[in-house]
């Protein structure tokens, strides 16, 4: 499922195999964290309370964005999602102007993330398919 915001400070990511809705409110300085159910065609947005929204920030806060340098030049990468890959924490991100083809993935320790190695890179990748199918969906 393809999610597209009129603003730049709404993300879509998965957390512990929940997906989430992540609203940040810059002037109000506030934010909002959603679980987000899918029921046939349509989206719930439950709100799972203050407790559970501020262990969720403060696990995915210090790694929500990364400064990623390509070849095409350097951007700042939106988590997508974190997932386990042979008992380790791994990271998707993906480029906020094409989240749908640019697709980055990262070791994930208490020291931030780390690059992987090609090999192990295709391997990832493939469970990462796998797990979340949905972001590979052909929509035409």
């Amino acid at each position: 499922m393809s999610i597209r915001f009129q603003t730049p400070y709404q993300y879509v990511f998965i957390h512990n195999n929940v997906k989430h809705l992540l609203l940040l409110w810059e002037k109000e300085h506030k934010r909002q964290l959603y679980i987000v159910e899918e029921e046939a065609d349509e989206m719930l947005l439950l709100f799972p309370g203050d407790s559970y929204t501020e262990t969720v920030l403060d696990q995915i806060e210090p790694i929500l964005f990364q400064r990623l340098e390509t070849d095409a030049g350097p951007f700042l990468a939106v988590l997508g999602a974190t997932f386990t890959y042979d008992e380790r924490k791994m990271v998707m991100y993906y480029h906020p102007e094409h989240p749908d083809r640019e697709i980055y993935f990262f070791e994930w320790s208490g020291d931030g993330i780390a690059e992987l190695d090609e090999e192990e890179y295709e391997a990832v990748t493939r469970a990462f398919i796998n797990e979340f199918p949905e972001f590979f969906l052909d929509e035409t």
